[in-house]
């Protein structure tokens, strides 16, 4: 992209009339950065224009935004576009990491892929997905109501939850493309991602609010300092007593991330028993060794995939197919040697699994899909 070309683009941003993706763009070009470019444009024009750029950015970007400055214009080059919205940054330096910004929008060849199980105290599994609106069942003195299609909710029953004792447990599990939100019966949000189970009581009694997640999941915990609500994980347990936040427990990542979105939350390694607390915009990563590390993180990033989207922030191609392969229910497999690329932007959840993997040629990539019976995979390989 020429100089005139940038100069129309940040000058449309700061009118407001760029278009979705170029306002992505734009915002993402500075986190973008590459080192030791050797791109030349005129410094003083672009600087001028940039700083238009910055006034209009959120605040938690411009402290970086200010550093990078003086080299912005120099650090990447604008390739091309694609009808699907891909846009692709790359230095030109051979042995440098490839970074590329893409935006993967909705089409009509997409498939709806939800599936989702209740189970019941007494082993009953109940397919959420096809089940009718209204009451779908009664336990322990609560009432299990379908609300709308991908939500359901737990309500006590007027006299009959003092009798019950001992809370049953259920468990709501998504299968692979499967998203569900649950409301507990003390109120509590939750949304579960692709491939999870959250398992948990249909009550709340003797001072506990504790559940069990595998996988991922957004939570909106009722206020209640009386009883604090705990999610227990494979490696960490996460004690709160009302706040926002997201586990990303997934046995195939290499860490757990928690990112907390508002209040606080204390994080125990289950292993070392080692415990941290976290603050708005902070993201926890818990390792098997009992590391615990803390991180301030764009935290739309985390939950982006409660609104539909896969979002990626300098994620590296093993990562993202690990999210695709959740989604659309393939294996992936890797064949010679991966080029070293980071990814940013977004693809919307209902795309093909076409679409969402256009980007692979542009890095000298090629993939099959191989059926085997209902298991289908992805093999990834680099061109000869």
């Amino acid at each position: 992209m020429n100089e005139e070309k940038i100069k129309e683009l940040l000058n449309r941003y700061q009118s407001g009339q760029c278009t979705e993706v170029e306002k992505a763009w734009v915002e993402s070009w500075y986190n973008n950065l590459l080192k030791d470019s050797k791109t030349v444009l005129a410094e003083d024009i672009i600087k001028k224009d940039l700083k238009s750029v910055y006034k209009k950015l959120p605040n938690p970007y411009k402290v970086k935004f200010v550093e990078y400055l003086p080299r912005i214009a120099a650090s990447i080059l604008f390739v091309m576009s694609l009808s699907v919205g891909f846009y692709l940054f790359q230095k030109r330096n051979s042995n440098s990491v490839t970074q590329i910004s893409l935006q993967i929008k909705e089409n009509d060849e997409a498939i709806s892929l939800n599936k989702t199980f209740l189970t019941l105290t007494n082993g009953v599994k109940i397919a959420l997905d096809s089940a009718p609106i209204g009451e779908i069942a009664e336990q322990g003195g609560i009432k299990i109501t379908k609300v709308k299609e991908g939500l359901i909710a737990y309500t006590k029953i007027s006299n009959k939850i003092n009798d019950i004792k001992t809370a049953e447990l259920n468990i709501v599990t998504t299968t692979k493309g499967g998203q569900y939100q649950i409301i507990l019966s003390d109120g509590t949000n939750i949304w579960l991602n692709t491939a999870s189970s959250l398992k948990f009581p249909t009550s709340f009694s003797q001072g506990k609010r504790n559940v069990e997640l595998i996988g991922e999941g957004y939570f909106e915990v009722a206020k209640n300092k009386a009883m604090p609500f705990k999610v227990l994980t494979e490696h960490q347990e996460v004690k709160v007593l009302g706040t926002h936040f997201n586990i990303n427990s997934y046995n195939d990542e290499p860490t757990t991330k928690t990112t907390l979105l508002e209040g606080s939350v204390k994080i125990l390694e289950l292993n070392s028993q080692r415990t941290k607390l976290l603050e708005p915009g902070e993201q926890s990563s818990v390792k098997v060794n009992g590391n615990i590390k803390i991180a301030r993180v764009n935290t739309e990033n985390a939950i982006a995939w409660k609104s539909g989207v896969f979002q990626f922030q300098n994620s590296d191609i093993e990562s993202v197919m690990r999210q695709l392969s959740r989604w659309y229910d393939v294996d992936v497999e890797f064949e010679g040697e991966l080029p070293a690329i980071k990814l940013w932007g977004e693809v919307h959840r209902n795309a093909s699994i076409i679409k969402a993997l256009e980007f692979l040629s542009y890095f000298d990539l090629k993939y099959k899909i191989v059926n085997k019976g209902e298991t289908k995979k992805i093999i990834i390989t680099t061109y000869n």
